[in-house]
């Protein structure tokens, strides 16, 4: 994957800075390959790399001590892992793992922190990114409290399909478990039900949605929530891009 001055990433946030502010991270930015399973930063550890995808799905998993986790926020091209490095928190109590394969560029942290806190577009981007992260995690806290484990798959898949931009998700049951904190047998079930009324198609940790609006039915009103979020910061341009609204 080549990268030249001009050619600016899919990822939005380095799309939308301006030159001079681009130019400046520019030399500092390394194209790398985003494998799934990949793990960006490890909880309470320093976080030495940013990274900016521009295909692929991100997920920040809260843990236990005895190592059980659910996902509490994913990050498409839209972000970056590492937010707390950029606010002077040099680690995070959370594991940030790529959840769906892609490719993107990584920066280090110090460097990056340096430029946003030059005052320009990058701390704006930042900024309304910060809160999109902040209006996903705080839905799922409740999400994951009060509603059905259907309902909360429903809304994962339409919300990881938002991100990755695709209708074709890779995971397997096993990933999901623990994605939803819940045994693989109600995810099964759960799917099972959804696959049968028609809206997605599931074989062999591949999941293709078929009907999005009756996914969206399905789905807790979390999705909606956090969805309109999304709406009043990111703005879907001709030919089908997205910028951030500033």
């Amino acid at each position: 994957m080549s990268q030249t001055a001009a050619h600016r990433p899919r990822n939005l946030i380095l799309a939308q800075l301006p030159s001079e502010e681009y130019a400046a991270l520019f030399r500092h930015l390394t194209s790398v390959e985003l494998p799934q399973g990949k793990r960006l930063s490890e909880p309470n550890l320093p976080i030495e790399y940013i990274y900016f995808p521009n295909t692929g799905l991100i997920s920040t998993d809260a843990l236990t001590l005895t190592g059980e986790q659910v996902e509490v926020g994913v990050i498409g091209r839209e972000g970056f892992s590492g937010l707390p490095a950029l606010f002077g928190q040099p680690q995070m109590s959370h594991t940030v793992i790529m959840q769906g394969a892609g490719e993107g560029y990584r920066i280090r942290a110090s460097i990056l922190r340096a430029e946003f806190l030059k005052p320009g577009q990058l701390q704006k981007l930042v900024h309304a990114f910060c809160y999109l992260q902040f209006a996903q995690i705080t839905q799922s806290v409740l999400c994951n409290r009060l509603h059905e484990v259907e309902a909360r798959l429903a809304r994962w898949m339409l919300t990881s399909a938002d991100r990755t931009e695709t209708e074709t998700l890779h995971l397997t049951q096993e990933f999901l478990s623990q994605m939803l904190g819940v045994q693989r047998s109600t995810v099964t079930v759960a799917a099972g039900e959804l696959q049968r009324a028609g809206l997605i198609g599931y074989s062999r940790g591949h999941i293709r949605i078929l009907n999005r609006p009756g996914l969206a039915e399905r789905a807790c009103e979390c999705y909606s929530i956090v969805n309109a979020s999304y709406e009043r910061v990111l703005r879907r341009t001709p030919p089908g891009d997205i910028t951030y609204i500033l």
